[in-house]
């Protein structure tokens, strides 16, 4: 384990992965709310713009942390497969929100209403999202990754 990747048993990765879902999926919920109450909540379409963007500093700052994760994954397993997968879908979630984030940018504090094409792309980032995250459980609760384990445990399946 390297400094960067937490200390033994207590990986930074999976620490700092709950605000940028939080954020996103967050965002996602301000900006339905921003159709069922439209002029009520004005403030629902600027705090989803911002959530998109906490998010995206925070997903940013956690890939730093899961790109270390992986290079302790041996090549050639299914873990590792498993993981390059998770990453390429962050990725796709990142490129989506980033891509809203812009189409945000210029008229987020006027609209009472998240624009339709905007709410759909958030709902569409956020399926991916999911998808990322079981992938992320699996690595964790089915291969034990970034795991301590004592002598006596056995091998996690999948690494051979």
């Amino acid at each position: 384990m390297s400094a960067v990747s937490g200390p033994k048993g207590h990986p930074l990765h999976p620490f700092l992965v709950p605000l940028p879902i939080g954020a996103f999926v967050s965002s996602l919920i301000f900006d339905i709310l921003s159709w069922t109450r439209p002029g009520e909540l004005p403030w629902l379409v600027d705090g989803a713009w911002w959530l998109i963007g906490v998010g995206l500093i925070g997903a940013g700052i956690a890939a730093v942390f899961g790109v270390v994760d992986i290079l302790h994954i041996p090549r050639g397993s299914r873990p590792r497969r498993v993981a390059l997968a998770h990453s390429v879908l962050n990725v796709g979630v990142a490129v989506v929100f980033l891509i809203g984030y812009a189409w945000r940018a210029d008229d987020h504090v006027e609209l009472d209403k998240t624009r339709s094409g905007q709410l759909a792309l958030s709902g569409v980032a956020v399926g991916l999202l999911v998808v990322a995250v079981l992938l992320g459980q699996t690595l964790t609760y089915r291969f034990g990754m970034q795991v301590e384990r004592r002598a006596t445990d056995e091998r996690p399946p999948g690494l051979t």
